[in-house]
């Protein structure tokens, strides 16, 4: 059985807000994306996988210029405005594991190995990660983290139904992915970073359940994600 772990990342295709656009805004996530999340990519121990980080074409041209002032990226991570190109790699596939991230959030190095390795049962629609950590990269403070409904899963596709645009309704968004057919992986498998413009989430919500306060652990843990010691004042301005 073949698997295409596709992960998915929406750039700047959401429509809710046209800050989306902005040079300063596309600025500021490109090097949180390029720091953090990228670093847990290239990182994977197994890198068959496929990464496409979704831009609005109205922002093509900031996009390319901000990409020109890092290093290349690998093959299996690309920026695109569409997933065309996609649809020619799964042919060759009899499943296809659609990985969701968000452009400032990292998954353990390890991630793409175990679901080329995890066996789930036929009828499994997707696979939950409840368990993970948090990471205040302002104040280097970590702290573990349970999402019940959480934004880190993996949608599985007969690569087949995948190629026929057969796509999973998400009731009420990434709330809606435990109402598939589930299994939680029970590994720290996710890592939500905290910086200066990451609204969404504060490190002392209730998603957090523990503060990591042994400094032998929590460069361990920081390790195993590919967190490195980045110029943090960077990041302090909403």
């Amino acid at each position: 059985m073949k698997k295409l772990i596709f992960i998915k990342i929406v750039f700047n295709t959401f429509r809710f807000s046209d800050i989306r656009l902005d040079p300063e805004w596309i600025k500021y996530r490109m090097n949180i994306f390029m720091n953090y999340t990228c670093q847990s990519l290239i990182n994977q121990t197994n890198q068959s996988f496929m990464c496409t980080l979704l831009y609005d074409k109205l922002s093509k041209e900031i996009i390319e210029s901000e990409l020109r002032k890092y290093p290349e990226l690998p093959k299996n991570i690309v920026f695109e405005s569409n997933l065309n190109k996609l649809k020619d790699m799964v042919k060759s596939y009899d499943y296809v594991y659609e990985v969701r991230l968000d452009d400032d959030d990292m998954y353990h190095n390890s991630f793409t190995q175990q679901l080329l390795d995890y066996s789930p049962n036929p009828e499994t629609q997707v696979l939950i990660n409840q368990k993970g950590y948090v990471y205040d990269i302002i104040n280097d403070k970590l702290g573990k983290w349970y999402f019940e409904y959480p934004p880190f899963y993996t949608l599985i596709y007969k690569a087949s139904d995948y190629l026929n645009n057969v796509r999973y309704y998400l009731e009420g968004g990434h709330a809606g992915a435990i109402k598939l057919k589930y299994e939680v992986l029970e590994s720290e498998n996710y890592m939500v970073i905290l910086h200066g413009k990451n609204t969404l989430n504060k490190f002392n919500s209730r998603n957090q359940v523990g503060v990591i306060e042994d400094l032998y652990e929590k460069n361990r843990i920081l390790n195993e994600f590919k967190v490195s010691c980045f110029d943090k004042r960077a990041y302090k301005n909403i």
